[in-house]
């Protein structure tokens, strides 16, 4: 950013606290935290009770406090500075537990760099900081989320973190200093987790200069159920108009997960005959046998070699309603999800469904029958339908 003057560097700074506050705006819709206080100074008793700043404190439900500021360049002034404040406002206030130094998304690596070795120097106890650590604005929003949500079990958290992270993403693309960003290339403006944006955007392969506005979505009640009530593979919507009038919309479907494999589809072997090949009376017959017994053991190796012939050519028919929702009872197309957008909690990878697909069916991904699926039931489900898990692969 050298090549900003003074007044260029300030429109940035304070683009980057805009940016900052809006995913606290976003954590407080989501009940992660109940107040932010932006601009917040303080004092020691008989001092200047103004001379401590932060940039924002935020805080808790259960009214534990963090410190949270942000910088758009990397000056041993300006750290030298925030490590003074920080250690003071805790000094004063004995509930703000932690002071966090965050970084925007839009840096140059280089830039990030700089940042990320001094982080390793406060986490390692090479320096004493009293700055607890320094993250990029996604970084942020993980500490925020988990924290928020450490005492619920796995399962319940899991569908928490899921279900926000729809809404999370479909206001990122929502987001009008991005998509102002992203046409004018704007070096000033820096956007909510701008590198999400440009990641989607890129993929839709959308001539940026046709573009007037960008509307998503994640409300479920927008989305729908399956004309049998069940969940559709969309996620989000996302509305694309241009400056012709035309209106054009991309259905992603979400996974956010750290694990090697999720759970992908829940169906009743009649629904899986139905949609791949309804009037192949074998692979009917195969697929509630396997639905009936629910593991590969009991299934026999006669059955799987056969269930593996009868699905061989629909493989890729099955990829597409697994992952997809083609050829599933929808109510509309927009409950078919065109794009898979996938999450480790650190950064974003998307694909077109079409390229999701030819990766799942390279060999490599091989799993029960030929597929590229770990077949199994849900618990207490056996021999009530079939469950799918699918290798997460980004």
């Amino acid at each position: 950013m050298s090549q900003f003057s003074n007044s260029d560097k300030q429109e940035h700074g304070q683009n980057a606290r805009i940016a900052l506050e809006s995913i606290l705006v976003e954590c407080k819709k989501y009940s992660y935290i109940k107040e932010i206080i932006k601009e917040y100074r303080c004092g020691y008793a008989d001092y200047d009770n103004k001379q401590f700043y932060c940039n924002f404190v935020i805080i808790f439900q259960n009214n534990v406090k963090w410190i949270v500021n942000i910088t758009t360049s990397f000056r041993s002034d300006r750290l030298k500075g925030n490590q003074w404040d920080s250690y003071n406002i805790k000094e004063i206030d004995s509930t703000i537990s932690k002071s966090f130094l965050v970084y925007p998304d839009d840096l140059s690596q280089d830039e990030k760099d700089d940042f990320i070795a001094y982080k390793y120097k406060i986490l390692n106890k090479i320096h004493f900081s009293a700055i607890d650590d320094i993250v990029g604005q996604q970084e942020l929003f993980e500490l925020i989320e988990n924290y928020a949500n450490k005492e619920l079990s796995v399962g319940i958290k899991k569908d928490i973190q899921g279900n926000n992270f729809e809404t999370y993403i479909s206001n990122i693309l929502t987001n009008e200093q991005n998509l102002e960003k992203w046409q004018t290339e704007n070096l000033k403006l820096v956007g909510m987790h701008y590198d999400f944006f440009i990641k989607i955007l890129n993929c839709f392969k959308i001539d940026k200069h046709t573009v007037s506005k960008i509307k998503a979505t994640a409300d479920k009640k927008i989305i729908g159920n399956l004309l049998t009530s069940g969940n559709p593979k969309t996620d989000i919507i996302v509305t694309v108009y241009t400056k012709n009038n035309a209106v054009k919309n991309f259905t992603i479907s979400c996974k956010k997960s750290n694990a090697k494999s999720v759970s992908v589809h829940q169906y009743t072997a009649n629904a899986f005959a139905d949609a791949l090949d309804p009037d192949n009376k074998t692979l009917r017959k195969l697929l509630q046998k396997f639905q009936e017994v629910g593991n590969l053991r009991d299934f026999g190796e006669e059955n799987a070699e056969a269930l593996k012939a009868e699905l061989k050519p629909n493989l890729e028919k099955l990829v597409r309603w697994v992952i997809g929702g083609y050829g599933g009872k929808v109510q509309n197309q927009l409950q078919i999800a065109d794009y898979i957008l996938i999450s480790d909690g650190n950064d974003i990878c998307i694909y077109t469904l079409d390229e999701y697909t030819n990766l799942l069916l390279k060999p490599e991904n091989e799993s029960h029958f030929g597929t590229p699926f770990q077949w199994t039931f849900a618990s207490g489900r056996k021999g009530k339908d079939i469950q799918l898990k699918c290798k997460v692969i980004k």
